[in-house]
């Protein structure tokens, strides 16, 4: 994902979903530490998740996190989906 130079912040920068809820509960959050810093994890409904930029990145810059849904059923882990997001930042903020 491309975006400019010194976005402001927050921001939305992307949306994670299920189709469809096999458990009672699905959880959102990063993996490991790359990008703790400049990014979190919300929740935007039931079944929906969104990465949130949250810091101000001056480009140009290369990015990742690792974004995790865990699906559960009484406590107990279902599933666990990972999705990877780069963002690449330019060195200009137009």
């Amino acid at each position: 994902m491309a975006v400019v130079s010194n976005m402001s912040a927050p921001t939305v920068l992307f949306r994670l979903s299920a189709a469809r809820v096999l458990g009672d509960e699905l959880r959102f959050g990063l993996l490991g530490k790359r990008g703790v810093q400049h990014f979190s994890v919300q929740r935007a409904g039931r079944q929906t998740g969104q990465l949130v930029l949250v810091k101000p990145v001056q480009g140009p810059a290369t990015l990742e996190v690792d974004i995790e849904m865990s699906e559960m059923e009484r406590k107990v882990l279902l599933g666990r989906y990972v999705t990877k997001v780069t963002l690449f930042v330019s060195p200009y903020s137009f």
